[in-house]
């Protein structure tokens, strides 16, 4: 009996890790007005509001995939897929459940590393302490991913098909990911996942991220945690982190798509918000009129929105109650 109840526990605790994990995607896409972000009161052409809400229960059940990964690398047990299947499963499947565009990519290569340090963490009675979960994640990925992880990450992309994305792109030693021959390059160079994020982690942010060990990620975790306890108001909160990101340095995906004076008129005009946002009253209305501004011109900081549905996990994965309500 104390077996049987040892792995309901076990099973349960896995589950809430989890959803913890996956809870970002969801209450980042609902907070408002993020400006330039799908939210509750924009839809984009291929991308709606909703979509995002399926993408997180999707989610949830591959982040669940992970944590079991990750005790089985615990136990010395060596795998073939660790991380690229994963990342490719949950993109796909979202955008095959809810019938819309990517709205995963970049945040399901961000969590599942995640997913597989908590799994490996807690096999070994590790305390589960968030500097330690985030350098884990990266040690982990450069010692354990393979050369499956980065066919099926490549694939992954070539699914959401970022318009950002060129075949035209440059990619030096690494294959272009529209290259017919991208499985066969792989394998004939021995690239792993992690000499990708490596590779790309010079122009990519949720790349760089990773391969630095998630410093922007604990940072807004942080800075969420301080702006709860200012004023207690969850929506506001995260459109704050989210304000706060956006002014600290370009949107790559924003640089790629519009150029980098786009990027850096975005990143000025989100540094005259964030001193505004002890006046919320005033400010709110400042930010309405700048999500208003960059959704007419279809503007949409993504690697931004990534970073904080990270932030939002992480938190989940520290407070695991009362999420949205005031600190005690």
């Amino acid at each position: 009996m104390a077996g049987i109840k040892l792995m309901v526990n076990l099973r349960r605790r896995l589950g809430l890790y989890a959803l913890y994990l996956s809870s970002g995607l969801a209450l980042e896409t609902a907070a408002y007005p993020k400006p330039g972000n799908v939210h509750r009161l924009h839809d984009f052409a291929d991308i709606r509001f909703e979509d995002f809400l399926v993408a997180s229960g999707v989610s949830q059940m591959h982040m669940l995939r992970g944590l079991r990964r990750g005790m089985l690398l615990a136990k010395g047990i060596r795998l073939v897929n660790v991380y690229g299947d994963l990342i490719r499963d949950i993109v796909i499947e979202s955008m095959r459940i809810s019938g819309g565009g990517n709205t995963n990519l970049g945040s399901s290569l961000l969590l599942v590393p995640l997913s597989i340090a908590l799994g490996y963490l807690r096999v070994n009675n590790y305390e589960v302490e968030l500097n330690n979960l985030l350098v884990t994640a990266r040690d982990l990925l450069r010692r354990y991913s393979t050369m499956n992880d980065a066919i099926n990450y490549y694939k992954a992309v070539r699914a959401a098909s970022p318009s950002y994305i060129r075949a035209t792109d440059y990619t030096g030693e690494m294959p272009n990911v529209w290259d017919p021959e991208f499985i066969s390059r792989i394998k004939g160079r021995g690239i792993t996942l992690w000499d990708v994020l490596s590779y790309s982690s010079r122009y990519d942010l949720n790349s760089n991220e990773i391969v630095q060990g998630y410093p922007r990620s604990l940072e807004l975790t942080l800075y969420l945690l301080n702006r709860l306890r200012v004023h207690g108001e969850w929506n506001r909160a995260v459109v704050e982190t989210y304000i706060y990101q956006l002014s600290r340095e370009d949107d790559p995906v924003i640089a790629r798509k519009y150029g980098s004076e786009t990027a850096a008129y975005v990143r000025n005009e989100a540094r005259k918000l964030i001193q505004c946002i002890d006046d919320w009253v005033m400010c709110e209305k400042e930010v309405v009129s700048f999500d208003e501004k960059l959704y007419e011109g279809r503007v949409n900081p993504g690697s931004t929105a990534d970073l904080i549905v990270v932030a939002i996990s992480l938190y989940s994965l520290w407070k695991q109650k009362r999420l949205i309500r005031p600190m005690q």
